[in-house]
């Protein structure tokens, strides 16, 4: 399902939605988030070797910022974030001589040299993906390593009852550039395996993470109001989708199944 050509569903937000709509509650973000499973970080290990020097795309509040750190232990970390919000958040949140945070957006940020890595999560259907894989072939050195993922809280047809009950409540919603009415694109390999190969990368390797626990109802509320989608509404429409939201997941008891799907891609600048 590309986000570009699938358009069955709601309309889509720009893109330039997500340079803005998440830093006026980055503490909020940052508390309802869940972060990514420590085997895609070893995956991104066996791949890449030593990682001396290492980007980061969307860093947002650090989610993979602190892991990234302590798994590399690079003596260079360049983090661009377009949001202003999320990049004084992630400023006060982690204290790391190696960390530089940019602002602003990837395509035209000031960053120079050659990168051992470069990675991004949960950011780059936010990116223009042609310009942005060809300036990541600019940064990354010969044989650089490329990590794109993505956590997808929100899958019907995969054993999570409440992704299913939710679907007829937004169904009239403008999703963000990376979902569909039933689906996360981040989960079409046949999507990224082209868009990487196309942008002249090597080696495509897709692998996909499974984690599933349980939410209670206020924790499932706190988890939507981060996302895109329901933050740029009307406050009006927003706390009236989000009660809507509580109320079902309210069906379900204090614990409300929720299944994470985590897709990773890596590929080699060759």
């Amino acid at each position: 399902m590309s986000p570009e050509t699938d358009r069955t569903g709601p309309a889509r937000l720009a893109r330039s939605a997500g340079a803005t709509v998440f830093g006026t509650d980055a503490a909020g973000y940052h508390a309802a988030r869940i972060g990514y499973p420590a085997e895609l970080y070893e995956a991104i290990a066996q791949r890449g070797g030593t990682v001396a020097e290492l980007l980061e795309i969307g860093p947002g509040t650090g989610l993979a910022t602190e892991a990234l750190l302590e798994r590399f232990s690079p003596w260079r970390y360049v983090a661009v974030e377009v949001d202003k919000g999320m990049a004084e958040h992630l400023r006060a949140r982690i204290s790391n001589p190696a960390l530089q945070v940019v602002t602003g957006s990837f395509i035209d940020a000031p960053v120079g040299g050659r990168f051992d890595l470069a990675a991004c999560a949960a950011a780059f259907h936010w990116l223009p993906p042609e310009p942005a894989l060809a300036r990541l072939r600019g940064l990354l050195r010969s044989g650089g390593i490329l990590a794109l993922w993505w956590n997808s809280y929100r899958q019907a047809g995969i054993g999570d009852p409440f992704a299913e009950a939710v679907i007829p409540l937004l169904a009239d919603i403008e999703l963000p550039p990376s979902e569909g009415p039933t689906g996360h694109y981040s989960l079409d390999v046949d999507l990224h395996r082209q868009a990487l190969g196309t942008a002249g990368f090597v080696g495509f390797e897709p692998l996909l993470f499974r984690r599933e626990r349980t939410l209670t109802p206020v924790e499932v509320r706190r988890l939507y109001a981060t996302y895109s989608y329901v933050r740029v509404l009307p406050p009006e429409r927003r706390d009236a989708l989000l009660d809507d939201i509580q109320a079902l997941a309210a069906r379900f008891g204090q614990k409300v199944p929720n299944v994470t799907l985590t897709a990773l891609y890596l590929a080699t600048n060759p």
